[in-house]
């Protein structure tokens, strides 16, 4: 076994804290992989460790417990194993209970766990992992003990900053290029406190979320055998060129679509469900 990636859907509970829990396993040696820009993690090693490269070249050691914070650009990581790494795609609301760290500030780089859980959590999760290494539990098992510390956040995000995120995945789920001039008039808010929400939940402007948001779909539709021209068209016709495109998911995905057609370990990431509600879209049938 080279690698194994598979999904576990979070229970109705955690809907909308966790957009999925994944498993990934490799055989002995080195795997190099590409990491697309993606939502923070929460992730347990029970076997290996994985190096990351972020897209300013800052480097990191994944531990037993390991905090990964939203990422803006693709990273690249190497993993040595034979690894056994459970993780938990956390929502933008969920980043902010439980860390309480804007995503414009601090983001692209791995947070000591020590900084955002207590001792207790920690002990618990490295506590479960080390019966996850003895045999003594199943890797699915895991989801649970990441559940339990994520809805214990202790952070409380306020309800109108929360009714802003949600309108920006409705309206990122809602159309290939939906109108910026259609999140605005969809909230009480002005356009520059939406922008201000934005940029600490998603790290960037509506602008630019739709941006990355558009790359990352672009690279899971292209990557599709079943893709129909009518869809293919659509996808296109909401970039200048080609170059423009590739660009893009160069950037956010740090691949081609060509790349990602083959198998590969992140391409769980790029699996819909992955993305909570603004993957919506990318469920629908593209025949």
């Amino acid at each position: 076994m080279q690698f194994r990636t598979r999904l576990v859907p979070p229970p109705a509970d955690l809907a909308g804290l966790v957009n999925t829990f994944y498993v990934i396993e490799t055989g002995p040696g080195r795997v190099e992989e590409t990491i697309p820009a993606y939502s923070a993690q929460l992730i347990l090693m029970v076997r290996g460790h994985i190096d990351f490269t972020f897209a300013d070249s800052r480097s990191a050691r994944s531990s037993t417990v390991t905090v990964n914070a939203p990422q803006m650009r693709s990273a690249s990581c190497k993993l040595e194993g034979p690894v056994l790494q459970i993780g938990a795609s956390l929502t933008h609301v969920a980043w902010q209970k439980l860390a309480n760290l804007p995503a414009d500030t601090l983001h692209d780089q791995l947070v000591p766990a020590h900084a955002i859980l207590t001792a207790p959590q920690i002990a618990a999760l490295e506590a479960a992992a080390a019966d996850c290494k003895a045999g003594k539990t199943a890797p699915e098992d895991l989801c649970r003990h990441l559940g339990e510390v994520i809805a214990d956040g202790p952070f409380v995000p306020r309800p109108d900053h929360v009714a802003v995120v949600e309108a920006i995945l409705r309206w990122l789920a809602s159309d290939f290029e939906p109108r910026i001039e259609v999140l605005y008039g969809s909230v009480a808010l002005s356009p520059r406190q939406v922008q201000r929400i934005c940029r600490r939940f998603f790290g960037v402007a509506p602008a630019q979320v739709l941006k990355r948001f558009r790359a990352v779909r672009a690279t899971i539709l292209l990557a599709r055998p079943d893709i129909s021209d009518e869809v293919r068209s659509q996808l296109l016709a909401t970039y200048f060129d080609q170059a423009h495109l590739i660009r893009d998911i160069r950037r956010y995905t740090g691949r081609t679509p060509t790349q990602w057609r083959k198998s590969s370990l992140a391409s769980g990431l790029l699996d819909p469900a992955a993305h909570g509600e603004a993957g919506a879209l990318l469920r629908k049938p593209t025949g």
